[in-house]
């Protein structure tokens, strides 16, 4: 095992050894000759110090007010705060020695009575353009188990790892926010911790690399994204704090089998977390408050996201052409809309929880004829057993009051030239022909009509046929039959039952098979 020192503060890459007498000033020079195995250690920042007096949030807000403070003599524009809830916040103005505000929002609770902190930060001055990479990585480790390790937070003087390294950017035009933070292109099995960016354009950003391992990092007031993966995968990214950042917290790009634990992304003026054309990802417990989007997904599937709590946003999430990801136990509260859906099919949220929705728990845009199947499928939707299927001209929701026996399916269609569609499924035997029969009712507002066809390995085996009741509140029993001939192995049968109307309700009870 190689170990390579770096301080920028007062190392020197033209004259330094990469020990920890003498150390090399950046993570770049420290990475050569490296590989799997080996570590970079970086002298840790300053430790903080304690602000004189307390201190006052107010969620949402930017102010902060102090009672016994000296903000004036204590700190600057540009330093960064610990809020109540345990975060860093940086301070944009000073008005007075008991009044100041945040660059974006505070997402915590409100409280007065803070003891607060002055973060202890490593300069890395001015970065001259938006492009300019002020670090980066020019090497790979060798295997997940053989990675290279790039960690903050080490004492030089004692070769022990007792503290955090934060590198901020402070240009000489305050409002602005140059350059990458730490960049990788094409590097994989890298292992990164105790290793912070703030100020940057873009904090840690990783470009066409693999199976790498984020643990602890900090990326605060950006001017665009903190955390950036572009077609990336096998990534892990834990504990990690994406906040108050101009656009985005967490942006995932072509991004694919990745697993992101307890992301806190708060106060983005725009996306929490975003995915672009990003599947099969693991997300358990992210946080993403007080944005624009908590969670947006552009053309990703198959995503999954365990317990995501994404709480004063417009919307909590927002999808567009995304399908069959998955919301486990989600809680989107006080945001005008829950899911926000623009085209997409069979999203799953279960156990939907949410308080103070202002507009729609779930809002399908209408006139985009993005199918008849539903574009979020409910299950124990708010209340234990009220499952509901969501799409873009109505609903469908299980029902007691309407049924027939003691449950029954309730449609309720929204379009008279759009369909809603429900499948049921039943056993098929090779070679024997099978009819199938539902009980169905119509409320009497209803002024559509009702179809109904029977599908075999995802083919339709019959013609849609009319099923619509000729009396109103009164149960009638529609048929139809496959023939034994399209039934050409032994699996399932597929009824699919369609309904559309401007008006009133259809109720569908006792499914039969003969």
């Amino acid at each position: 095992m190689s170990i390579k020192y770096c301080d920028y503060t007062n190392g020197d890459d033209d004259t330094g050894d990469g020990t920890s007498g003498n150390p090399y000033k950046t993570i770049q020079k420290s990475d050569n000759g490296l590989s799997g195995g080996d570590e970079i250690r970086v002298a840790k920042s300053p430790a903080s110090s304690d602000l004189t007096g307390t201190v006052g949030f107010t969620k949402k807000s930017g102010a902060v007010t102090g009672s016994g403070t000296s903000f004036t003599t204590e700190l600057a524009i540009g330093d960064f705060i610990k809020g109540g809830d345990g975060n860093w916040y940086e301070v944009i103005t000073i008005t007075n020695d008991t009044s100041m505000s945040l660059y974006k929002v505070y997402p915590g609770a409100t409280e007065s009575g803070v003891s607060s902190q002055k973060l202890g930060i490593t300069s890395t001055g001015e970065a001259p353009s938006t492009t300019t990479k002020v670090q980066q990585l020019d090497v790979s480790g060798s295997s997940t188990e053989s990675m290279l390790k790039v960690s903050g937070g080490w004492d030089l003087s004692t070769e022990t790892q007792d503290g955090q390294t934060y590198f901020r950017q402070m240009h000489g035009t305050f409002a602005t926010r140059n350059g990458y933070g730490l960049y990788a292109h094409n590097y994989s099995y890298i292992e990164i911790e105790r290793l912070h960016f703030l100020r940057y354009r873009y904090g840690l950003h990783f470009y066409n690399c693999h199976d790498n391992k984020i643990t602890g990092t900090l990326c605060a007031s950006c001017y665009s994204y903190g955390l950036y993966l572009s077609t990336g995968y096998n990534f892990t990214f834990t504990d990690c704090v994406s906040s108050s950042n101009n656009s985005y917290g967490l942006y995932l790009s072509g991004a694919s089998h990745n697993i992101i634990t307890d992301l806190i992304a708060h106060s983005n003026e725009t996306y929490g977390l975003y995915l672009s054309s990003s599947r099969n990802n693991l997300i358990t417990s992210p946080s993403t408050n007080c944005g624009y989007i908590g969670i947006h997904l552009a053309g990703s599937n198959n995503n999954v996201f365990n317990s995501p709590g994404s709480n004063n946003n417009i919307a909590g999430v927002m999808m567009v052409y995304s399908n069959n990801n998955v919301f486990n136990s989600p809680t989107f509260n006080d945001n005008p809309y829950g899911f926000y859906i623009d085209k997409g099919s069979n999203n799953i949220a279960n156990n939907y929880n949410s308080t103070g929705t202002l507009g729609a728990d779930v809002n399908v845009l209408s006139g985009k004829n993005f199918g008849e199947f539903p574009s979020l499928k409910c299950q124990h939707f708010r209340a234990v057993g009220a499952n509901k299927c969501f799409y873009e001209y109505g609903t469908t929701e299980r029902d007691t009051a309407d049924a027939r026996s003691t449950q029954c399916l309730k449609y309720d269609p929204s379009s008279g030239a759009y369909y809603i569609s429900q499948s049921f499924f039943f056993k098929a035997d090779s070679g024997v022909a099978q009819t199938l029969s539902a009980y169905i009712k119509k409320s009497s507002a209803f002024n559509g009509d009702v179809q109904a066809a029977i599908y075999f390995l995802g083919e339709k085996i019959t013609g849609w046929t009319a099923v619509t009741p000729s009396a109103d509140d009164t149960y009638e029993q529609g048929n139809i039959t496959a023939s034994a001939g399209d039934i050409t192995e032994d699996g399932v049968i597929e009824l699919r039952i369609k309904v559309r109307g401007s008006a009133g309700d259809v109720f569908v009870d006792d499914l039969e098979t003969a």
